[in-house]
């Protein structure tokens, strides 16, 4: 595994991603990559993870047998998660912004004639982890060891302890959202503001956001282990909606779920008040197997 996965607390954050140029080889990917990684440190955690198209150039002998481009989920209503995929993933967090700094313009001048870079989305920690609705984001996140069998591709599995990654932008109505009284917002997201404690019984609506991601396939809980963070100002705001998974199925689920691509056509109502504007799959590969692409 990529242990930055897994660390938590920093309040500063930086995702990039890129699409490769035409004439991007495996050796210029691996030299960047090799770069990246050596940037970091006891302050600075980097993920380093790669679209199928990437990842069978750097490591064309095998891949996860789940990895696949993201492609764009329909729901009723209009409601879509559209797919925006991408090739290279970096995601660096740190309590200091002028590591993160240096880091961008590492990667600024490293990337040049390499990929182009599309995103590269500063985030920050709002108050006690919060979203910038008010409500605490990740409450439902897994604890301690869950996260990692959550997160990581079983032992047994074609990259094993690596982590399926699914990457998405989405941009908020906030004021269409702070307008509505506390109590309506809590049905919408299905925890209370202040306390973050889930609704239960009659008192959780279906299509509140926690019972349109709190979902089973065949009895089990399509648990993943989100690392999500707040973005923007006061006007253009939203969350980069960051999650590790030990398999697609977990996510393509809950994002179904959401856009009512199921039996009961139930949106999540969290989609009246924040729009996702990307959607791409990558795959982060394990220490192990990075240091054997890298060297």
């Amino acid at each position: 595994m990529q242990k930055s996965i897994f660390i938590e607390g920093a309040n500063s954050t930086v995702f990039i991603e890129g699409l490769l140029l035409k004439n991007t080889v495996s050796k210029n990917i691996i030299e960047l990559v090799a770069c990246i990684k050596k940037l970091e440190t006891n302050s600075l955690h980097i993920v380093v993870a790669f679209s199928k198209k990437a990842w069978n150039l750097v490591q064309p002998k095998w891949s996860p047998k789940e990895l696949e481009p993201f492609k764009t989920v329909n729901g009723v209503a209009n409601y879509s998660m559209p797919a925006t995929q991408t090739d290279i993933f970096i995601w660096a967090h740190s309590n200091s912004i002028g590591e993160l700094f240096d880091l961008k313009k590492e990667i600024q001048e490293k990337a040049i004639g390499i990929f182009d870079i599309t995103v590269m989305q500063d985030g920050f920690q709002y108050h006690d982890s919060r979203d910038l609705m008010g409500f605490v984001d990740g409450s439902a996140n897994p604890k301690e060891d869950e996260r990692m069998k959550a997160a990581l591709i079983p032992k047994g599995e074609v990259g094993e302890q690596g982590s399926y990654v699914f990457a998405q932008k989405w941009k908020h109505d906030l004021s269409a959202f702070n307008d509505i009284p506390e109590h309506v917002q809590e049905k919408i997201i299905g925890r209370t503001k202040k306390e973050s404690i889930e609704l239960e019984g009659e008192d959780m609506p279906k299509n509140s956001h926690v019972s349109r991601t709190d979902v089973k396939l065949d009895g089990e809980a399509m648990k993943i282990y989100r690392r999500s963070y707040p973005y923007g100002d006061i006007i253009n705001n939203g969350l980069y909606f960051l999650a590790f998974a030990c398999s697609i199925k977990r996510i393509d689920i809950q994002l179904r779920s959401m856009v009512g691509d199921t039996e009961d056509k139930i949106h999540d109502r969290l989609m009246e008040f924040s729009a996702p504007l990307t959607g791409s799959y990558f795959f982060a590969p394990s220490d192990t197997d990075l240091r054997t692409i890298i060297g």
